[in-house]
């Protein structure tokens, strides 16, 4: 009887952490999102707004992502990226200097930004 009722205690608490985990995950993606144009922003300003430490913001991020917090912003990033035209774009998602935008975009997308869009344009 026991160890049932050990066992469904440990599920339970188990299910609340992983309810945790998703809830700071989402409140750290909408802050991403709100402000990925921000060129400063950081994994410690993040885990600062969520209330949690960098290493475990850190930690958690990837064990639920899949990603980091840099391959994540990146990505946000590039998604927003592709709606601007091309000479606004690193300024508009966060890149102060339009070269180091386009070599972080080259890596991300396997392609230039003038070559993406064409290849957009292409497929609409």
């Amino acid at each position: 009887y026991l160890k049932e009722e050990f066992r469904i205690a440990l599920q339970a608490r188990d299910g609340v952490s992983q309810d945790r985990y998703r809830s700071v995950i989402r409140d750290a993606k909408n802050f991403i999102r709100e402000h990925f144009n921000q060129g400063d922003l950081s994994l410690n300003q993040i885990a600062a707004h969520i209330g949690v430490s960098p290493s475990y913001f850190s930690s958690i991020f990837k064990q639920e992502t899949g990603q980091n917090f840099v391959e994540y912003l990146t990505q946000v990033r590039m998604e927003r990226a592709c709606s601007y035209r091309t000479a606004e774009i690193g300024e508009q998602v966060g890149y102060n200097d339009a070269h180091y935008f386009s070599a972080a975009f080259k890596k991300a997308m396997g392609q230039s930004p003038k070559d993406y869009k064409a290849s957009q344009l292409r497929q609409e």
